[in-house]
């Protein structure tokens, strides 16, 4: 039985540090996808660097979309890219345990429970916006890395918008979930200006890639004053910095301390 930790990705090499130095000793691959167009149909340099990553070789699938089919819109992208996961997979036996999140939806696989007793697995991750122990206090709980076996998965995409709710157990037609709770790490936005700026004219949300969100000085008081950068009704607060959070942070906190509050 082994563990694979499949995920997208763009540029996002802090928050891609920090998941594949936090998973390691916990699975046994990563999947990843990168594309040479982003979601927004803009074509892209790849990114992804293996050296950075040496030591995990032999630990890492990569794959690399050359083009989208034609005529998709910017959600028909990211899901054909997420399903592209598929191709990764392929090798692995169908008991094995398949992980699908995004790249900065990092699960906490130190205490997994009723693996057995269900067919599908959520997250329930702490939604961190800007800096790591910046927590969204209004909505702190984020349903994010999902995971079942590999002969249940219809598909990363199919996985990925199921719904988490709690059914009765007479409810033989909804899917029962596991639900992990201190499941995790959603660092969202966790990047420089710069990079938020790439992340808003690329990511599928092109209703935010305009002069009112994609700009410098919008971005920047939205950080400095820890609002939210989409003029949403949410609480940003600091939270204590700890050992609750990834231990890989945590051990090298003067590494990430530009990240720390």
């Amino acid at each position: 039985m082994k563990f694979i930790d499949c995920f997208l990705y763009h540029n996002e090499d802090l928050i891609l540090d920090i998941r594949i130095n936090t998973l390691n000793k916990f699975v046994d691959k990563f999947v990843i996808v990168e594309s040479k167009y982003d979601h927004q149909g803009n074509k892209k340099k790849l990114n992804f660097d293996i050296k950075k990553f040496n030591h995990l070789r032999s630990k890492i699938i990569y794959l690399i979309i050359d083009e989208f089919p034609k005529k998709m819109t910017n959600w028909d992208r990211e899901n054909y890219q997420r399903n592209f996961i598929m191709k990764g997979i392929e090798e692995f036996d169908d008991n094995d345990y398949i992980i699908i999140s995004d790249v900065d939806e990092i699960p906490n696989l130190i205490n997994l429970n009723n693996l057995d007793k269900f067919k599908y697995t959520v997250f329930q991750q702490k939604m961190f916006y800007y800096k790591v122990n910046l927590i969204n206090k209004t909505d702190p709980n984020w349903y994010g890395s999902k995971l079942c076996k590999k002969k249940y998965l219809k598909s990363p995409q199919w996985l990925r918008k199921k719904k988490v709710k709690k059914y009765p157990f007479w409810r033989f037609d909804k899917i029962k979930w596991n639900i992990i709770e201190n499941g995790g790490w959603h660092f969202s936005f966790l990047m420089s200006v710069n990079q938020i700026k790439s992340k808003l004219s690329s990511y599928a949300h092109a209703e935010f890639n305009n002069k009112v969100y994609n700009n410098v000085d919008k971005i920047n008081y939205s950080i400095k004053n820890k609002l939210d950068l989409f003029d949403r009704p949410m609480q940003y607060q600091k939270v204590e910095f700890d050992e609750t959070f990834p231990e890989y942070i945590y051990k090298n906190r003067m590494k990430f301390k530009d990240w720390i509050l």
